[in-house]
């Protein structure tokens, strides 16, 4: 055991090291674009005859190495050395390094797209990586707008990344988006969404949105414009942006996320994947009737079905998009969505204090004997995951009617406290008010809800407790 652990304490010195040499070579490796931006030109930047006597063959506009690698796609018709051209000039930004982002940004860098702007706040943790595959076990705790940028550049080194290590926000979001031609929304939350709508919309720029959820995928364009699809002539064809779609936020507590609901990973890597094709093809200047503009493509892996439906189109009254906006500056959308812009922890604080008890405190109940009722409100799946021993599972999604009278029946016929357990001590409160606002008030002190959680639980109680 004791030479396990010496070994892993090695593994994690070298890769402690192994990152610090890689982070140096892409130090040197931007030092070196900035000192020969030729290096990175798709010409480089010479004339013929510094580069030696008169070429006898022929490359068109692309040099022999963008041949070489890029060559599969340029046969495409659709695509040939025009378009190759286009997209080695093109410049992307991709908000979020998830499992949306990460696929769509590895493809665009194989393709060939010149710059590359990736945003996202968080760190890579062991739960992102079944799905998020620019990152790696070693790249745990680092920032994953620099993970995600360093794997990139390994994957192509002649295109230009940038990462944000930053939470995009009303006011960061149009100084970033200015240097870039179109926006990729990987994110998984409502407030980002309206943000990125709006910003599309000042900064006329498209954006291609996708999300997944479960085993299902969703993917469309919002604040798609053009001058040369136009329907008439002199007039610039335009698509709906997000309010023309979704002209108010839905409730908070009817919106999914990854955290909370889980997703199969390859679902977002379908979508991610679809997304860097619609970038390219927005890009090469397709016609708008080839893109997902007034459409939205939808994907059910459980099914392995695929279809597309008909979204309204735009609306000419839009506060956002229309020819006469109200919105005319990007807004604080945590306030407008009653929701926050990240699926970090909430510390939800709906029960009164003599209602709360820390995990510790619950431990030490269990210790003694005491004839304590756990009541874990998670759901089924996340219950036979993992669970303390002796809690009883009472999902939330179904605690209304004979459930919860059957619940109040075993509040009141318990001796003692009734501990409402979930994973971070948000929706044990919620399902502990539920039952407190039919109780009978001398029944109402048995009522308690663990606070943080399973996940106090794991840190403050039982460190072997899995933290998911």
């Amino acid at each position: 055991m004791e030479q396990l652990i010496i070994l892993e304490n090695e593994i994690k010195e070298l890769r402690k090291t192994l990152k610090e040499k890689e982070l140096e070579m892409e130090r040197v490796r931007r030092e070196l674009f900035d000192a020969q931006p030729e290096y990175r030109d798709l010409n480089n930047g010479l004339p013929a005859s510094a580069n030696g006597p008169e070429p006898m063959v022929k490359c068109g506009q692309l040099p022999k190495w963008a041949i070489e690698r890029y060559s599969r796609q340029i046969l495409l018709r659709d695509i040939g050395v025009k378009g190759q051209t286009r997209i080695c000039e093109a410049k992307v930004l991709i908000v979020g390094a998830g499992g949306l982002g990460c696929p769509a940004a590895m493809y665009l860098a194989a393709a060939g797209v010149g710059e590359i702007g990736i945003i996202d706040y968080d760190v890579v943790e062991l739960t992102n990586i079944h799905r998020q595959i620019l990152h790696f076990e070693q790249d745990e705790n680092t920032s994953k707008a620099e993970s995600a940028a360093a794997t990139l550049r390994s994957i192509n080194s002649r295109i230009k990344i940038t990462p944000y290590n930053v939470q995009l926000d009303s006011k960061n979001a149009l100084d970033i988006a200015r240097a870039y031609d179109l926006i990729l929304d990987c994110t998984d939350n409502v407030p980002t969404r309206y943000l990125l709508s709006d910003l599309s919309c000042l900064s006329k720029r498209p954006l291609i949105s996708g999300s997944a959820l479960k085993m299902e995928g969703q993917l469309t364009v919002y604040g798609y414009r053009s001058d040369t699809h136009s329907t008439e002539k002199g007039v610039t064809f335009r698509g709906p942006c997000y309010r023309c779609v979704f002209p108010t936020p839905p409730p908070p507590d009817a919106v999914g996320s990854c955290s909370a609901h889980g997703v199969a990973g390859p679902v977002p890597g379908v979508i991610g994947t679809l997304q860097a094709m619609e970038a390219l093809k927005y890009i090469l200047d397709m016609s708008p009737q080839k893109l997902l503009v007034e459409r939205m493509f939808i994907f059910d892996a459980e099914d392995m079905v695929a279809k597309t439906v008909r979204l309204r189109k735009r609306n000419p009254m839009c506060a956002a998009c229309s020819d006469s906006p109200t919105i005319t500056h990007l807004v604080d959308y945590e306030a407008y969505c009653s929701a926050p812009a990240n699926d970090k922890d909430l510390d939800l604080k709906i029960l009164p204090q003599n209602n709360r008890i820390s995990a510790p405190e619950v431990s030490q109940l269990l210790k003694q004997k005491e004839p304590v009722y756990m009541v874990d409100v998670r759901a089924d799946s996340e219950f036979h995951m993992c669970h303390i021993v002796g809690a009883n599972n009472w999902p939330i999604d179904g605690l209304s009617g004979d459930a919860l009278e059957q619940l109040l029946r075993c509040v009141e016929k318990n001796p003692s406290s009734v501990i409402f357990i979930c994973r971070r001590g948000n929706d044990s409160q919620l399902a502990a008010k539920k039952v407190l606002d039919m109780l009978p008030e001398e029944h109402r002190h048995k009522v308690k809800d663990m606070i943080g959680g399973l996940h106090a639980w794991a840190f403050k109680v039982d460190n072997d407790f899995p933290v998911y």
